[in-house]
């Protein structure tokens, strides 16, 4: 009979060979050399040999007689009965409803382990997080890992870098579907390493969190703009018709990001000599200020489909620039006096049902700022270096915005006695929750929990990129990981690339990414016939659910045709569209709390499947008015 060990690390090799290939050199060689005669019952399995192995550890046995170990005087498990235990903690995970359990730190195992036994839990994802090798190894050659290697979507993360463990939970469903299991004295020997990745999970369910609170607020907003916006889809060229455009050899433009930060201010009176020497890419807030200073940026990014987010734009005119949109902004952003709008490959599930037909506009990430985008535009063209100015991701002497702004000018319009531009910008300043943060200079400076979230996404996206070098013409910022400072003075002494800006426009100038009208006609054809689709299975459904609820009893027996109703909508290529506007599932779950059920059971699934089937048709119907 083979030991733990080798039947663990047999398994192991199985289900995970690429990652057993990659670790094979790290096994002690102490333990490689029990590999081939070792048995369950020799001093392999002992504590005293435990130890020898692994001598981070101290290992003994419990008052039960299962093995236990400590590390640093703390206790990995409990010195009684390391089993029950665990099986105390594992057995909540039958209420659970979340969709993956995350075991960051493996100590023995024995939390891990429980959990695999449960009927309830096998269905779920399993992910163990385990940054060191050699604890990992610890526990494959202390316990039998068997039920955890039957788990069919298993998950090892040993040895990873923070962002490998995180993008791993992130693939698997997102941080807000996940319950991690953490205990102190099983992730003391990497703190640093955990820190990391419990702030990385936070900052991910905050992100989260945003994203199924603008959905609630903004979705049929975004329907309703994207729907009259359809002919521009058609009609306009992508933002990728610049992509790669700014290589030229070996060499590369570098682009300037101009956001509306305070610091912005000290950059607008040398803007006209940086467009000299650069792609100049403004945000929507920033292109007021940057007129001002008689200088009209190369790129103006807008991303926000709300009205307010229009009015940046509002009164202005750039001839020499180019707007890029998303699909869904505001109507009359289209009508603005530019050079050229562009499209930006959209956000929203219209725009992109549209793109996965016919064709992508041009993906810019969004990581919930419209800088973001500019940044990643930047990255797009082929800019291996970007420099920010106004990038401040916080309040330096407590200002929110750079004067002269489209937020500043719309503070001073719209204020009153009772509501001045400066009570506009206290709000501003208070509204989030405010959290201290270092600028490029060690010194203090305020920001909050919404800009953090910013930082953290130029952070991730700067690492992840690892081509592409980020400077900062202000130290007053934000400090961000990835992000160096760059003296203007030394920026102004770079060559002017005049003559390559001509080459760069008029490469954007050659290429078209506009849909032909008979195709798009087509399309919209398409995508109505599945929208009145899931409308008259909706409708259908809606029936029977009313027939079930009035005490039909031959309705009843038609309960399982619901199971096919929902069938037929999950399988339809225009599901995504409707969903948009669709109740978020704390939407659904305030609209059930509300609602009185039958006590019966078929009667009460039928009033939630109706509740369901009818936001389902007035999203539907709503689109339909519109398109």
């Amino acid at each position: 009979m083979t030991s733990i060990w080798n039947e663990n690390f047999s398994l192991f090799k199985e289900r995970f060979g690429a990652l057993a290939q990659i670790l094979q050199e790290q096994i002690p060689q102490a333990l490689a050399s029990q590999n081939c005669n070792q048995t369950k019952t020799n001093d392999f399995t002992k504590a005293d040999f435990l130890n020898e192995l692994f001598p981070f550890y101290h290992f003994s046995f419990s008052k039960s007689g299962a093995l236990t170990a400590s590390e640093n005087s703390l206790a990995l498990h409990s010195a009684y009965n390391p089993l029950a235990e665990a099986e105390r903690s594992a057995a909540l995970i039958k209420d659970l409803d979340k969709d993956i359990l995350v075991f960051a730190g493996i100590g023995l195992g024995y939390l891990a382990l429980s959990a695999a036994r449960i009927p309830e839990a096998t269905q779920k994802t399993f992910v163990i997080l385990e940054p060191s090798v050699q604890h990992f190894f610890a526990a494959l050659a202390t316990l039998d890992f068997t039920p955890l290697f039957k788990i069919q979507k298993v998950f090892f993360a040993i040895g990873a870098k923070t962002e490998e463990a995180a993008t791993l939970i992130q693939c698997a469903g997102g941080f807000d579907k996940a319950k991690i299991f953490s205990q102190k004295s099983q992730t003391a020997h990497a703190q640093e390493w955990f820190d990391d990745f419990f702030k990385r999970a936070q900052e991910d369910k905050n992100k989260a969190q945003v994203n199924v609170n603008t959905l609630e607020k903004f979705g049929r907003l975004w329907l309703k703009n994207g729907a009259r916006n359809l002919p521009q889809m058609q009609r306009l060229d992508g933002a990728n018709i610049f992509f790669n455009a700014a290589i030229f050899n070996s060499k590369a433009l570098p682009s300037v990001l101009l956001a509306a930060g305070p610091s912005l201010q000290e950059i607008l009176p040398h803007l006209n000599e940086i467009k000299k020497r650069a792609v100049t890419i403004a945000v929507d807030t920033a292109l007021r200020a940057c007129l001002k200073a008689g200088v009209q940026p190369d790129f103006t990014l807008l991303t926000d489909p709300q009205y307010w987010a229009s009015r940046h734009l509002a009164g202005l005119t750039a001839p020499e620039s180019i707007l890029i949109a998303e699909s869904a902004a505001y109507p009359s952003v289209f009508r603005f006096d530019c050079k050229r709008i562009l499209l930006m490959s959209s956000l929203f599930p219209l725009g992109r049902f549209v793109e996965s037909r016919l064709g992508e506009k041009g993906k810019l990430a969004s990581g919930g700022s419209v800088s973001t985008s500019a940044w990643d535009f930047a990255r797009a063209i082929g800019s291996k270096e970007i420099y920010a100015a106004g990038l401040d991701l916080g309040y330096p002497n407590k200002q929110t915005h750079i004067k002269g702004s489209a937020f500043e000018e719309g503070a001073h319009y719209s204020s009153s006695r009772l509501n001045s531009a400066e009570q506009q910008s206290a709000r501003l300043l208070f509204s989030a929750k405010n959290i201290k943060g270092l600028d490029f200079e060690g010194n203090q400076i305020i920001t909050d929990e919404r800009m953090k979230l910013f930082a953290w996404w130029f952070e991730k996206s700067i690492a992840a990129d690892g081509k592409t070098k980020t400077f900062s013409f202000s130290k007053k910022g934000l400090a961000i990981k990835g992000i160096d400072f760059f003296p203007l003075e030394k920026f102004l002494q770079k060559p002017e690339i005049l003559e390559e800006k001509k080459e760069f426009f008029s490469r954007g100038s050659k290429v078209s990414s506009s849909y032909t009208k008979e195709d798009f006609e087509i399309l919209l054809s398409q995508l109505k016939d599945d929208l009145n689709k899931i409308l008259s299975l909706s409708k259908k459904g809606q029936a029977l659910c009313n027939d079930i609820l009035c005490g039909d009893s031959r309705a009843k027996n038609r309960i399982g045709e619901l199971d096919f109703i929902d069938k037929e909508i999950l399988q339809s290529q225009a599901k995504n569209v409707a969903a948009l506007v669709f109740p978020s599932q704390r939407q659904l779950d305030k609209l059930f709390l509300a609602a009185k059920f039958p006590q019966d059971q078929i009667q009460a699934n039928a009033a939630k499947s109706k509740i369901i089937y009818s936001e389902l048709i007035k999203s539907i119907e709503d689109f339909l008015k519109i398109c």
